[in-house]
């Protein structure tokens, strides 16, 4: 059976600061991202405004800690689902399809996305969607390897092109999602039907002429 990879969610926070962003995120929700201040996070949370600046130094950095934290819930849920799957297909599809459907519903992420913010919130949450990115790319890139291990991956399209155009499958998937009426095993159903034989070395093709 497949090892699941440590990911950031299996890296426990000490108590005081999961106390502080536990302290934001009710903050965020009776306040809005927008309107709360150190001030309220502190009181919120018991402390001093000097304890909490000494974890974080500015509300930018409160607000990537909520939002990277809560995509560490997701993936320690699609951890669990992944560990009893040891093919590395079905591994993928699982992946695509966790993503597409739960982050764009996840009402935590939600909250930190939607509504009015500074130009330095903007900035932060831009920060942490980059370092999301790179974990996303992660999580797609282990069962690639691993198609790569069992000598089924095309061989003719780069790895990070493929890493490129599964993401770009799953913004499609989440900007217009599957009908709910079919059932979770018929969704994955079919993004396997069209995924996987694309990645496959059976659909290599000859190199385009360039003219």
């Amino acid at each position: 059976m497949n090892t699941v990879p440590a990911t950031a969610a299996s890296v426990a926070l000490d108590p005081l600061t999961q106390t502080l962003i536990d302290a934001a995120e009710a903050c965020f929700v009776r306040h809005g991202v927008a309107k709360t201040t150190m001030s309220h996070v502190a009181e919120e949370a018991g402390v001093s405004r000097t304890t909490l600046y000494k974890r974080f130094a500015v509300m930018e950095e409160v607000l990537q800690a909520v939002f990277i934290r809560e995509f560490d819930r997701f993936e320690a849920r699609l951890a669990g689902n992944l560990e009893p799957i040891d093919d590395p297909g079905e591994r993928l599809v699982e992946i695509v399809v966790a993503i597409a459907e739960n982050v764009p519903e996840n009402a935590g992420l939600a909250r930190l996305l939607d509504g009015s913010r500074t130009r330095t919130e903007n900035m932060a949450l831009a920060a942490g969607r980059r370092a999301l990115n790179d974990r996303v790319i992660d999580m797609i890139g282990d069962p690639l390897d691993g198609l790569a291990r069992a000598g089924v991956l095309r061989g003719d399209v780069e790895r990070g092109e493929l890493i490129e155009w599964i993401r770009r499958v799953v913004n499609s998937l989440a900007v217009f999602p599957q009908p709910r009426s079919r059932s979770s095993a018929e969704r994955r159903r079919f993004v396997a039907r069209f995924l996987l034989p694309s990645i496959t070395a059976a659909h290599d093709l000859p190199p385009m002429e360039v003219c």
